[in-house]
């Protein structure tokens, strides 16, 4: 969390958001495509009232990243490629 940045959820809401949450979407997410056509999935973006979550894999584990949800397409393009880099 960035120094001044309010959450709407506390730490334990948010660590245990992290144990499963990732897991559940994307498997879920993964469903989307049983034959793999499609690839796999890279990231979710998930939507609430007041913010968005970028959900995506890096190495063995997930990162996710809230935005206030006006700013969230902007941001999610900006750091994109750093992303990617993970």
């Amino acid at each position: 969390m960035r120094t001044g940045v309010k959450s709407h959820t506390s730490e334990a809401e948010d660590r245990a958001f992290m144990e499963f949450g990732p897991h559940l979407l994307s498997g879920v997410a993964d469903r989307l495509s049983p034959s793999g056509g499609a690839g796999r999935v890279e990231s979710l973006i998930v939507n609430f009232e007041k913010d968005s979550v970028l959900l995506t894999k890096v190495r063995d584990g997930h990162l996710a990243i809230s935005v206030d949800k006006p700013e969230a397409l902007s941001v999610f393009q900006e750091i994109r490629a750093s992303i990617l880099q993970l």
